[in-house]
């Protein structure tokens, strides 16, 4: 059974709350899917949740477990296999204009923030936040003000696991924000492997399109460890992640005066604004645009896996009042 509705809205809606019960460890309830909706930019509230479930069960893609919430089915999971391919493609970049939207960081240090979440064991915290510090340093990362959550604690709409420690480290997508607020038009376009010889950025030797792909470029690169920000750090030399952004050419100016505002307030990793029409580090800009490129924030809980620490980051993950983030000791 296929799941087909005149309402291409409400099928994209009951895919994205098969997704959620899919990937939750347990059995789990309108509220808290509704929950991690709103994460991934779907705001349904609970009353329309359990609506919606009511019509997975129908076609026999989920069913209750006792009063602890629904799981999906062996139909469920078929469905999820080959469901709506198309319909995912550019979901990553929708995702990134609404919480771009949903920034409220000001030139005085103050508002909201897009953050990324790690996770990782309390044990291994010292040296990841070595690793942390060194990324900011080097300018592989936007800054070195963190969030750190204890187990149990709340680290923007998540709950730090039993045995771990929160980090919640700054996210690109913040400076997209800054520029959206002052007027400025942004498009991000492509999430790349920005190469580093002797302490400069040369060229990406990957690029993922924003606005082509159904899975966050990010989350990709780092699976893959196609990174060496350790080297980047230590000898100069290395690969580190970075996001571009497109602005019209007459809006330069005004882009420059926002991002010094921005180091200002802290945000001081590699920012790099381009010439009009012309391509940044060999990444395609189009016309009457200019490139932007800003080293991902990502980068940090990256080094800290390079020598050796587990971490689980999720990009792009909440939004966090910026005043709450602290020099990382």
């Amino acid at each position: 059974m296929k799941l087909i509705t005149k309402a291409p809205g409400r099928q994209r809606r009951l895919i994205e709350i098969l997704r959620v019960i899919n990937e939750s460890d347990k059995p789990i309830g309108a509220r808290a899917i509704s929950d991690m909706l709103s994460e991934r930019g779907y705001e349904i509230g609970e009353r329309a949740v359990r609506y919606n479930l009511k019509i997975l069960d129908e076609l026999g893609f989920t069913r209750k477990h006792g009063y602890t919430g629904r799981e999906v089915t062996p139909v469920g999971l078929r469905e999820l296999s080959d469901a709506l391919v198309n319909d995912r493609v550019g979901f990553v970049n929708t995702r990134i204009e609404e919480y771009m939207y949903r920034t409220t960081f000001d030139a005085l240090g103050g508002g909201d923030v897009v953050v990324n979440t790690s996770f990782l064991a309390k044990a291994d915290f010292d040296l990841a936040a070595d690793q942390l510090i060194a990324a900011a340093a080097s300018g592989y990362s936007l800054t070195s003000r963190a969030l750190v959550a204890d187990e149990g604690e709340e680290l923007g709409s998540m709950i730090v696991p039993e045995g771990c420690v929160g980090v919640a480290t700054l996210c690109s997508i913040t400076v997209d924000g800054m520029l959206l607020k002052s007027g400025i038009p942004v498009n991000t376009t492509y999430a790349g492997v920005l190469e580093v010889e002797e302490g400069s950025f040369t060229r990406f030797t990957d690029l993922i399109a924003y606005a082509g792909t159904s899975i966050d470029p990010m989350k990709a690169f780092m699976a893959r460890r196609m990174g060496r920000v350790r080297d980047a750090i230590i000898t100069g030399s290395g690969r580190v992640l970075a996001n571009v952004r497109e602005i019209p050419q007459s809006a330069v100016e005004q882009a420059e005066i926002v991002i010094s505002r921005a180091r200002a307030c802290g945000i001081t990793g590699y920012i790099k604004v381009g010439a009009p029409e012309r391509s940044l580090a060999a990444c395609p800009v189009g016309s009457s645009k200019v490139g932007v490129v800003v080293c991902a924030g990502v980068n940090g809980p990256m080094a800290a896996e390079e020598v050796g620490m587990r971490m689980v980051t999720r990009p792009i993950s909440s939004l966090l009042e910026y005043r709450r983030m602290k020099e990382i000791r």
